[in-house]
């Protein structure tokens, strides 16, 4: 075997290993302490690509459950609202039924009345102030063919999109708006409750009967609105999760099999850090020769 000083095959053999090691134990020690296998394109480049993909749609998925329990929120708060409506028309029917019997006094009879115009005044009040970011939700602007639209998919297609109607609940609309000034002579001919008389107080009945009816209806609608908000929300949920789930198994590090990886490459660097000096100092044998 000749000796040279030029050039040091062993140490430059030594340090290419040395430095594959070295290298090998930086990565680990990334993918260690970020908890991700794929830290760059550069790492996997199909794992790269599908992780993000998944990482995009996960997060329209989270914002379309957001938007769900958001719209939830809504629906509820427009059903609250209705619930006192409901309320108020059935106290509106006891007072009819009293003002229908002719046992009353004119002065009770009046009374009755004034009573059941303060409860459509509230009626309207109630309305008008269930806002839901500063939009009236029953007053008519989100009825049938013009309902809020709810995305609650992450495409752009019909089927992530749900559509709830908020039908028009103040008293005109549920033919039952309080009379005024002249207009109590002809009060029921034109959807309004009036209690002033006998014939008037029978007539209102049959309006609220058909006030309460609507109520009725237009609740059971929100109610399955609701409903279906709450399935989609628990759908997403899932769907999330699977994506969560998915997206792990692609990117995340298997710590345990990383940190086993990485105590033998430290092993390595080592060993090979060892070497290099080793063949080093084999060339300061050749001093030995000018003795």
């Amino acid at each position: 075997m000749s000796m040279a000083v030029q050039t040091n095959m062993g140490a430059i053999t030594a340090l290419k290993h040395l430095n594959t090691s070295q290298n090998q134990m930086n990565g680990q020690l990334e993918r260690l302490s970020s908890g991700y296998r794929i830290n760059s394109a550069a790492d996997d480049a199909a794992g790269y690509a599908i992780s993000s993909k998944m990482e995009g749609n996960k997060g329209k998925l989270v914002a379309a459950q957001e938007n769900t329990m958001t719209a939830q929120a809504m629906v509820k708060m427009a059903d609250a609202a209705l619930n006192e409506v409901t309320n108020i028309t059935k106290r509106l029917q006891v007072l009819a039924t009293k003002a229908a019997s002719g046992q009353n006094s004119s002065a009770e009879q009046l009374n009755l009345d004034k009573e059941a115009q303060k409860l459509l005044e509230v009626m309207d009040k109630i309305i008008d102030s269930t806002k839901f970011n500063g939009e009236v939700l029953l007053g008519g602007a989100f009825a049938a063919g013009s309902g809020k639209t709810i995305q609650i998919g992450s495409t752009s297609s019909t089927n992530d999109r749900m559509t709830i109607d908020f039908a028009d609940s103040n008293a005109v609309a549920l033919g039952i708006s309080h009379a005024t000034g002249g207009a109590v002579a002809a009060a029921n001919s034109t959807g309004r409750v009036n209690l002033t008389s006998v014939a008037d107080a029978q007539n209102s009945l049959t309006q609220l009967d058909s006030a309460l009816s609507t109520l009725a209806d237009t609740r059971a609608s929100l109610g399955a609105s609701s409903n279906q908000l709450g399935y989609i929300a628990a759908n997403l949920g899932t769907s999330i999760e699977q994506s969560s789930n998915t997206i792990s198994a692609v990117k995340d590090t298997d710590m345990a099999m990383e940190m086993a990886e990485f105590t033998k490459s430290k092993i390595m660097v080592q060993a090979g850090t060892a070497m290099v000096s080793q063949a080093n100092q084999n060339s300061q044998n050749i001093m030995s020769l000018f003795r």
